[in-house]
Parts: structure tokens; sequence; C-alpha cells
């Protein structure tokens, strides 16, 4: 009879994971699946699949399931956010991060906490080509000038919103700067924690490329959960709150992005 009463609890658990699991789903089953990028992204996803994940991103998800008691299970074969997100919307996973922006655009198809990094666009531009312009604001702002933007970048939705035919959405960072090199793009857009990455990895690159901070665009990195899971997305805000307060979240964002980047959460 016990193995009996085991086998049916068992096929019980099954059965909610097989939609989207709210809090008490996943307390239950004490496993929270969690759906990220398949590549790396330093330094927000660091870790090759089925390896212990760092990162800014793998260290709060950690901090989440400390907190909600249960272990983490990460499902690392999304290709885009648009692949991550239908995972989330198809019930596959119980939330999904990797550097997703609460857009209006994506908000249609899933629900987004409050955000845990605040971030500002940044507009790589030939130096010498914007200095002919007159600046990188009337260089962009042409109707003819055309904006590269990666595909994996969080400031891809409110490009779109921007730019809306303008854009040419490119498969790296590298692949986006090198349209700016061959004049192909006017500019790359992409956030200011990833083009500082690859300015310091492309010193040389970076004498001929300019950063320009967009001071008043900014994007909010957000984790995503099922629309039906509203206790799920109540107590991840909560959690996230809290780890503002006791400053858990300036150490997470000290630890991988560097001091100089604490107080941008929200």
């Amino acid at each position: 009879m016990a193995v009996l009463r085991l086998i049916a609890a068992l096929a019980m658990v099954s059965a909610t994971r097989m939609s989207a699991a709210d809090i008490e789903e996943i307390v239950t089953a004490k496993v929270m699946r969690v759906g990220l990028p398949a590549d790396e992204n330093p330094p927000y996803i660091m870790g090759a699949p089925g390896s212990p994940l760092q990162g800014l991103e793998g260290d709060l998800i950690a901090e989440i399931a400390k907190r909600l008691g249960v272990r983490a299970e990460f499902v690392r074969t999304a290709r885009s956010p648009k692949e991550l997100l239908a995972q989330l919307a198809d019930s596959r996973v119980d939330l999904a991060i990797g550097q997703l922006p609460d857009s209006l655009e994506w908000a249609r198809t899933v629900r987004f906490t409050r955000p845990y990094l605040l971030i500002r666009e940044v507009c790589l531009v030939d130096r010498l080509t914007s200095a002919k312009a007159g600046g990188f604001e009337r260089l962009i702002a042409g109707a003819s000038a055309r904006i590269a933007v990666p595909a994996s970048s969080a400031v891809l939705p409110s490009a779109r919103e921007e730019f809306g035919d303008r854009i040419l959405v490119s498969p790296t960072l590298a692949a986006a700067v090198n349209l700016v090199l061959s004049r192909a793009a006017a500019g790359a857009m992409v956030d200011e924690v990833s083009a500082a990455r690859w300015l310091e990895d492309n010193p040389v690159a970076g004498l001929r490329i300019e950063s320009a901070m967009r001071r008043d665009r900014r994007t909010g990195l957000a984790i995503a959960v099922s629309w039906s899971s509203e206790e799920l997305h109540a107590w991840i805000n909560l959690c996230l709150e809290k780890c503002v307060l006791d400053g858990t979240m300036n150490s997470l964002i000290a630890k991988n992005l560097g001091p100089s980047w604490t107080g941008r959460s929200r």
C-alpha cells in the first residue's frame, strides 16, 4: 500500500508540473524550473549547460531558490529571448531569466516582476563619422540611418519601438559593430554593461569606436513568469524587494559587475 501511495503521489506531482506552476506546486515539488539562454553571456550567465551556473543571474536565481527552500532546475535550450518566453508560455518552465527587458512587446504573453537591474542604452558609433555628422544624435536621426542591434540584446524591443524598420538585427554584438565599421549601419545599440565589456575586450577597435551614452533611455531587466502564476509573481517581487533592502542585491551586482554598478536595482 505504501508503494501505491508513493506512486500516486509522484503521479500527482508530475501532473501538476505539466501546467504553469504557482508557488504551492513549486514548494510541494521542491523544484523550481528555470528557463535560461543556452549560451553564456558574461557577466549575467557564466558556465556551460550542465556545469555550475555563475554570473549575476545565476547567483540571483540561487538566492531566490534558497529563500523559497527549493532546488533550481535549469533548462538551457533557448537560443533567443523569444524562444525563452515561448518555453514559459508553454509551461515548460516556471520562470525565465536572461537579460529580459520588461517591455510592452513581451508583456503581452508573460508577466514580468519588478526589475532587478536598471541599465542605460548605449550607441556604438564610428568616431570620425559621428564627428562629421555633428554628434551621434544627428548621425542616427536620419531617416535612412540603419541601426544594428544584437538579436539577444535587452535593448532590442525598445530599439524596434524607436527605429522601426531601420533596425538591422545581428547575431552578435561583434557582428553589429562590424556593420558600423563597414558603414552599413550608423550605430549599434546595446546595453551599457555589454558595451563596456566589449570595449574592454577589444581595445584596438575602441580606438575607432565611440560609446555614446543615451542617458534618457533606460531598460529594466526582470524575471518573467506565467500570467497564471500570480502568487509566484507576488512572492518573487517581495523577494527582490527584500534583497534590495538587506543589501543582497548590491552585493550580487558588485560581485559580478563591479562596485560602480551598485544601486542599479529598483
